[in-house]
Parts: C-alpha cells; structure tokens; sequence
C-alpha cells in the first residue's frame, strides 16, 4: 500500500519572506544565497531506529537548500542544490557526482521500497518530481502538493520501474507561474539509477567504466554569478526557451578523462532548460545506443549521432579496447539548423546548433576486460498492447502571441482537468502530438512509460534540420521531441494508479508559462 506522509516543521531562523524572494526573481542575479544552517556534505549517514529500518529497504533524506560552489575558476557561484543523508539501506545508494551543485546519484533496484524525507530550505515553495518514475500521484512532486520553505515531506513508494537511468527535480507552479525554469537553472537536480536482475546479467561496463553525464548550459556575469532571463531578452527568452552561453557536464566546464583500452557505458541526461544536443563523436564513427528514458532497448543500435531533447536520457556503449595509447576521442554536439532559436531570437552566445565539445577521452592505460557489446539487452521488452481498435487521443501543440504556449487551446489551470483530459485505469490509448508553432516540443508524460510509434510531417519545418537521424524512438520513452511541423504519436497504458497526473512541454519556459496541463486516471 502506498502512502505519502507529510510532516510540517517550521525553520527556526528567517530564509524567506518577500525579500527572500525578491532577491531571487529570475529577472536578476542569483544574489543574497547565504545560508543561514550549517553546511553539511553533499552525502552523509545518519542513524535511524530499528522500527524505520523495519519498514523499508532505502530510506535518505534530500535537502534543497542554498549554497555555494565553484563551478568555474576562480570565485564560487551562489546556487540552490540538493544535500542528501543516508538513514538505512545499501552503502551505494547515495553517490556525490562531483564538487559543484547537482543532487547526489541516487542508485536504487526494481523491487525496493523507499522512503524519502524531503526538506525545503529555501525561500519559496517547491517540490521533488521524480522523473520517469511509476509512483503514486501523490508521490509525483506535482505543483498541486508544494512543500513551503521550513517544512518538510516523506514520501514511501516501490521501485517499479526497469533499471535505467531516471532522474529528479523541482515541479513549483504557482499564482504568479512556473518556477520549475528558474529552480532546475538555480541547481536543484540530480541523476538517479536504477538496477534489475535483467541488466545485472548483461555485465555492462561499471564502476569506473560507467560514467554519468549531466548535460547543461549557464550563463554568468560578474564575479562569476549565473543570470536568468534578465534584460530586455526577457520576454524572448521565455517563448524560445533559455540558452545559456556555455555548456557544463555534471556542474562543471567540459573536461578530458583518462582512460583505458576497455568498454565504457555513458549515460547521459539532458538537463538544460531547453537546448537540444546531437550528440556525436569526434571522429565520426556511429554512436551505439543501448537504452533510452525507459531503460534497455531490446538490442542495440547504431545511429550517425544522438537528437537528445530536455529531460531525455541516452545510454551509449563506446568500445575502446582496439584504441591505441595516446588517442584522443571527444563526445560533441554537433551543429545542426535551430530554426528562429538559433537565428535572429538566438541572443545567446552559443545558439541552438552551434557546435561544442562535451567530454574528452584520452587513453592512457593499455588494459583487457573481455567485455563486449551484447547483441541482445532485453528481448522480453514489452510495449504498450495497441490494436486498430485502441482509441486516439489528439493534442494540438499551439503559440498565444505573447502570452506563451498552449495545449489543444488550453493552457495550465491548476488541478483543473477537462472532460477529453479523464482516462481510464487500465486502458491502453494513442496520444497524438501536433505541433503547428516554430519551435520543437519535448512533450513529457507523469507516471509511466510510453512507446513512439509514428511520425508524421504535415507542413515545414520552420528552419529545424539536421535531427531526424539521430531520433531514438525504439524502447520506452517518458519524453519525445515533437519537431516543428510534426505529427507524433505514443502509446501509453494507465496501470496501477488513478488520481491526477501532469503532461507538459518539458522546454521548462514553455511549461512555465502554461504549457502544461493535468490528466485524471479514473477507476
């Protein structure tokens, strides 16, 4: 049985308050972070009783607070980030991913229950959405359930998912809108893996031979200070989504990793706000992409490079074992056509298809694994049941001029749900994205996992090219990029749980500025 167990606690010491806030508008500076608690690591262990060991298999706190930490040289930049403690469970569970800001890599495997304490030391409302998970409504981290700077929330759920990488961050959406935009920029997001007997047994590269990689870009001003929709861009920002002027992995400029003659495993988020990446290697050979948002393909496949949209992951295998000492290999982004994004509305200095390094690889240990690429990962993968009788549900993907994006018409209202907005518990249906505006939508779907099957162009592409090679549509899917003129239809089956979930345009100023609406799994 489920649950979901909130517990208020007021913060001893003022954080908030209008001039809390104010000083964190996203119109200016991140400025005025000081912290008034103690600075405690990103990971620790904390004891818990018998009778909470008891109860669940994993149970950690995670802590959004603010902070500072160098992310470029030089003076350390003023963020919010996610702090973690452990109270029960395996010693792996919490991992830092590096020194900057995102939220410690949280490993957990299919089958566990997990508790999760939840706490809000910052100055406004917000939330922890778990990413691509199928977890209770009520776990989701929706903006109808906010948790208020002070206070606290547990939350209890079982691991359902396939092993894959998943993540977590804030879901804020209030009276004066969307704070998800603002909130993910400021810090707060962090990976999250999960593990099953089906991928154990492949033996795919671990350890130091599984890098995680978190995809982002930022922009500074000062003394190292990151900026947000400020300036008379502002406005332009907001409908074309945020592009910052350089690009971080894990928190930190891109950099080159020694490594040895052996496979590796890259799995790779696509945390930005709203850049997409055509993920490439340097010297041209394909990318092999073994598993997607909703863990393993059934068997690998190979592509000249990766369309990798926000909120989108990618697992990627790259052989080095025939390399020779000395060579160098680099993960890029490579260009592409950005349409208005990456033309006249492209203020920022590194425009939507601009080309830019992500990660450099240098061989510098001669060494034999015996790994190598499986030619079958999970043969078993089941998709969602669709038949010609299965129901097609249609969204139109629109522009309000000035005043954001909308959704079949509609654009975010609350808890409010329509009568074509209600499902059934069990149903397996076709939903249908429409996109007739000038810019790509990454539309995202609470609580489940989907299948793409089908694409469709019905008019131009506004001035978007170069990514239709690299669209992984095999596997499952929480998130699908939804071109320009383009027509893409999933399938999705409702298990398990009724009550609301969300669906949005996960370009986080999109959603921010009413391109989101709620969903109602009724029984």
């Amino acid at each position: 049985m489920k649950r979901i167990d909130q517990r208020r606690r007021s913060l001893l010491g003022g954080i908030g308050g209008v001039a809390g806030v104010a000083a964190l508008s996203p119109s200016l500076l991140l400025s005025a972070c000081g912290n008034d608690l103690s600075a405690d690591s990103s990971t620790g262990v904390v004891s818990a009783s018998e009778a909470d060991k008891d109860e669940v298999d994993v149970d950690f706190r995670l802590r959004a607070r603010r902070d500072t930490v160098p992310i470029l040289p030089g003076a350390p930049s003023e963020v919010w980030r996610y702090e973690a403690a452990m109270f029960h469970g395996p010693a792996n569970t919490l991992t830092p991913v590096s020194e900057s800001y995102p939220g410690p890599l949280i490993r957990l495997r299919r089958g566990q229950r997990v508790r999760a304490r939840l706490e809000n030391r910052l100055p406004e409302d917000t939330t922890i959405h778990w990413h691509g998970l199928h977890v209770p409504p009520d776990v989701d981290g929706q903006p109808r359930l906010p948790i208020k700077p002070g206070d606290d929330m547990t939350v209890t759920f079982d691991v359902r998912d396939r092993a894959g990488l998943y993540w977590y961050h804030p879901h804020p959406h209030g009276a004066d809108g969307g704070r998800v935009g603002f909130q993910s920029y400021a810090g707060l997001a962090g990976p999250l893996v999960i593990e099953d007997d089906i991928e154990s047994a492949l033996g795919l590269p671990d350890g130091e031979q599984e890098l995680i990689l978190i995809l982002q870009d930022r922009s500074f001003a000062g003394d190292n200070e990151l900026t947000y929709l400020g300036g008379m861009g502002s406005m332009m920002t907001r409908m074309q989504g945020f592009l910052g002027d350089r690009v971080l992995v894990n928190g930190r400029p891109p950099e080159t990793r020694d490594v040895g003659t052996r496979a590796y495993r890259l799995r790779i988020l696509n945390g930005s706000n709203a850049r997409i990446y055509k993920l490439a290697w340097s010297d041209g050979q394909p990318v092999t992409v073994i598993g997607t948002d909703g863990g393993l393909l059934a068997k690998p496949r190979q592509l000249p490079y990766v369309t990798l949209a926000p909120a989108q992951r990618v697992d990627v295998w790259i052989d080095l074992s025939q390399a020779d000492v000395g060579q160098q290999l680099s993960l890029v982004s490579e260009q592409y056509r950005g349409g208005m994004m990456g033309g006249m509305m492209g203020r920022s200095a590194l425009p939507a298809g601009a080309r830019f390094d992500l990660l450099g690889l240098r061989v510098t240990d001669r060494a034999r694994d015996g790994r190598s690429l499986p030619q079958s990962l999970d043969p078993e993968l089941a998709t969602p049941p669709v038949t010609a009788a299965t129901p097609i549900r249609r969204f139109e993907l629109g522009m309000r001029m000035m005043r954001g994006f909308s959704i079949n018409g509609r654009q975010f209202e609350g808890a409010k749900v329509a009568d074509d907005e209600i499902v059934a518990l069990g149903d397996t249906e076709i939903w249908e994205f429409a996109n007739d505006t000038r810019m790509p939508h990454p539309m995202h779907v609470h609580g489940l996992q989907f299948a793409v099957i089908g694409r469709q162009t019905f008019s131009g592409r506004r001035g978007w090219s170069g990514l239709d090679a690299g669209l992984v549509d095999a596997g499952l899917h929480d998130t699908v990029l939804v071109l320009p003129g383009e027509r893409v239809r999933v399938a999705l089956t409702f298990n398990d749980f009724k009550g609301l979930y969300i669906y949005h345009c996960h370009n986080m100023e999109h959603e921010d500025n009413g391109m989101m609406r709620y969903y109602r799994v009724r029984a």
